[in-house]
């Protein structure tokens, strides 16, 4: 970590690396920034705060930040002081060309009690970069301030991680045409159906869906009794109302998914066809199921590594029972190595019960990377029927 820079009351540190991994089409670019508010937290609450900036100039992105602090207002229209709103900031942006970039950001508040970070969740946008000296706010979290995050000196230690990822605008690319595909499709002969009780229907490709998964090929079948399919197979005229660019007498095909909801076979579609998922902060543990009962290994690494990511003292224990269960190797190594550097401040949750329950030797394993060997995940039994 470097020490970047000092104004006034507030230090600013930089801790970068630059990537940490390529996807086709895509660098990522990851950052991570340290505040400090020196001073009392008293007198910092009694105030709008604004964090001199700090410039990020990577890729053909020469952009600055800052962090700001914002007070809710009650009923009565008195400022709160508890919860603030930590807010992310971009003051300007030059760029040679209009670009899209996901960015996704993670802040963070310092125990003092226990010399260790507390993450808020993840946060992500899509951002259109170009040229300007507007400030654009990506977003903001409740954080509450509290006695375990005050120093001795009464200081404070808040961060943010950004994650700039750019997309090259290859207008013609493989993945990009095959998503058009999905959106507009042409010559589709299946539909999915999927969503249960909804009952949605999705046109789709089935020599697309055979190519990707071998499990899901063997899903396909035939409309065989179908008039449809008479029809279509005669060459009749036929006289059927189009919808969304198709019409019902082009499938020739079924693929039924009735467990899986809209969104998440919209995600699973995508990937299918583009190798691609939009959504994997809210999907990662939906998508690994599918991509271990599909046999889709692509789905199932970008999955893990989201999950990776964003391992928390809150959700560790879920991600080490999904690692287990679906035999990712690098999620379940994360995990350990996780419990082991973070154990004063992992939380009691059902998770570990239910581990300590249905998975015993997992269980111990956790207990053996640095818990305690001794040490139960302390919940009542009567939780479980909650």
């Amino acid at each position: 970590m470097i020490k970047a820079t000092s104004h006034k009351n507030w230090w600013i540190f930089f801790d970068r690396s630059i990537p940490r991994y390529y996807v086709p089409h895509e660098l990522r670019i990851d950052i991570c920034v340290n505040i400090r508010l020196a001073g009392e937290w008293s007198f910092w609450s009694r105030r709008s705060i604004d964090s001199p900036s700090f410039d990020l100039n990577v890729n053909g992105i020469h952009s600055s930040w800052n962090l700001s602090i914002r007070f809710w207002k009650g009923p009565e229209g008195k400022r709160i002081t508890n919860p603030v709103v930590l807010c992310l900031n971009i003051l300007n942006c030059t760029v040679e060309e209009v670009e899209q970039a996901r960015i996704r950001f993670q802040f963070g508040v310092y125990n003092a009690d226990v010399n260790h970070w507390e993450y808020c969740h993840v946060s992500r946008t899509v951002l259109e970069l170009k040229s300007s000296n507007d400030i654009i706010s990506l977003g903001y979290r409740d954080l509450s301030i509290v006695d375990r995050h005050l120093k001795k000196s009464g200081e404070v230690d808040l961060m943010v991680k950004i994650q700039i990822i750019q997309c090259e605008s290859e207008k013609h690319s493989l993945s990009q045409d095959m998503a058009r595909l999905l959106k507009h499709p042409r010559a589709a002969d299946t539909k999915l159906i999927c969503g249960g009780m909804a009952s949605m229907e999705i046109p789709v490709h089935s020599s697309i869906i055979a190519a990707r998964s071998s499990v899901l090929a063997e899903m396909i079948s035939p409309i065989d009794d179908s008039p449809i399919k008479a029809e279509h197979e005669a060459g009749a005229e036929e006289n059927v109302q189009e919808q969304n660019g198709y019409t019902e007498s082009q499938y020739l095909f079924s693929l039924k998914l009735p467990d899986i909801s809209k969104d998440t076979t919209e995600e699973l579609l995508r990937y299918i066809y583009s190798d691609h998922v939009d959504n994997l902060d809210n999907l990662a543990p939906q998508l690994l199921s599918l991509a271990e009962r599909f046999s889709l290994q692509g789905l199932k690494e970008l999955c893990e590594r989201n999950l990776i990511e964003t391992i928390t003292p809150d959700n560790v224990a879920s991600r080490l029972l999904v690692a287990d269960e679906f035999g990712c190797e690098a999620l379940k190594r994360a995990g350990l190595a996780y419990c082991e550097e973070n154990v004063t401040v992992l939380n009691k949750s059902l998770a570990w019960k239910m581990m300590e329950q249905v998975n015993p030797e997992l269980f111990n394993e956790v207990c053996e990377a640095g818990m305690g060997s001794s040490r139960s995940s302390n919940i009542d039994d009567s939780e479980l029927s909650n």
